[in-house]
Parts: structure tokens; sequence; C-alpha cells
């Protein structure tokens, strides 16, 4: 008798083993393929996002080209900005400055933020302020910022109206106004100092 209690009780042992054996290498196979059958390895294995991110949309070159070109043009702005907030001979030219300082660093800052959610890439890092020189500064300075206004306001435009990504076109067409504000206070200024 004592013999059958040593057999049943060694064949239980090694039936314990042989199924741990299966269940480990079962959830190992499942892991290494990534999401296996098991619903609930499926869910831990599945990619996830969190809460506040959003999923980044592929642009058209277009976009992106005006992203970099309007976020290198905004900067530019403000550095010139700073600029004539220091150089220029008028208070009208002084405030002219800090208004662009002003402005093209909240437009900036929102160009930033819709180009991070839409996976778009630039550094405006190493923009500088233009040389306009000492000589008749004001009057430079108020007549790059119109020439600059005007380029930029039809390049708004066009990609109000044509852009391929629907939130960059609304925001185009959100900074128009501003853009025109401000051709309007630099030709008013120019009338002045002529």
């Amino acid at each position: 008798m004592k013999r059958k209690l040593i057999s049943v009780s060694a064949i239980a042992a090694v039936a314990m083993t042989v199924i741990t054996i299966c269940v480990i290498g079962s959830v190992h196979a499942q892991t290494d393929s990534g999401i296996g059958s098991n619903p609930h390895i499926r869910a831990q294995s599945a990619p996830t996002t969190s809460p506040g991110t959003t999923t980044i949309v592929k642009m058209s070159q277009k976009d992106v080209n005006f992203i970099q070109k309007a976020a290198g043009g905004g900067q530019q702005e403000v550095e010139n900005g700073k600029m004539a907030e220091k150089q220029g001979k008028s208070a009208e030219v002084k405030s002219i400055g800090a208004r662009m300082v002003a402005d093209h660093t909240r437009i900036g800052k929102e160009l930033a933020a819709l180009a991070n959610r839409k996976g778009v890439n630039f550094n405006t890092s190493s923009v500088k302020a233009q040389n306009i020189g000492t000589a008749d500064f004001d009057r430079m300075y108020l007549k790059l910022l119109e020439e600059v206004h005007r380029k930029d306001i039809a390049e708004f435009e066009t990609e109000a109206k044509s852009g391929d990504d629907k939130e960059l076109k609304a925001w185009a067409s959100k900074t128009i106004p501003t853009l025109r504000q401000h051709l309007t206070m630099v030709g008013d200024a120019v009338k002045k100092t002529r």
C-alpha cells in the first residue's frame, strides 16, 4: 500500500510540473509575439494613448513649408521689434516694435502648439534681427514692416483658402486680422515720417 501512495504522489508531482511548464511556455509565447490570443494579455500589450495626448496627423509638404516659413518670419518680427524698441528714435516706432514683439510672440506660441500637435518641427532659435542700419532707422524699419506684412497677408490668405490641414487653415484665417492691423498701423506711421 505504501508503494502505491508514493507512485500517486510522484505522478501528481510530475503532472503539476508538466502543467506549470506548459502554462509558463504559453504565457511566454504570447508575450514574445506581442499580443497573443488571451484578451487580458492583449489588453496589457496593446499600445495605449494616455489622456491629453493627440494622434499625430501627417501634413502635406505645402502645409509644413507654410508652418516653417511662418514660424521663421514671425520670429524675425520679434527680433526686429526688440531692436526697434532699443534703436527707434520716435516713441511711435518704439511702440510699434513692442507691439510686434507681443503679437508675434503670441502668434508664434499658437503656431508652435499647433505644429507640435501635428508632429511638425521647426527651430527659430538662430533667427536674429536684420541689419536695418542706424541712419534713418525709423523709416527703414517701417518700410521693411510694410513690405513683410503685405507678403505675409498674401501667404496667410493663400493658406487659409487652399491649405490642406483644416486646423492650420483656421489658424491662418484667425491670424490675418492681426497682420492687417499691423499693416494699417505701419502705414499710418509711414505717412507721418514723409
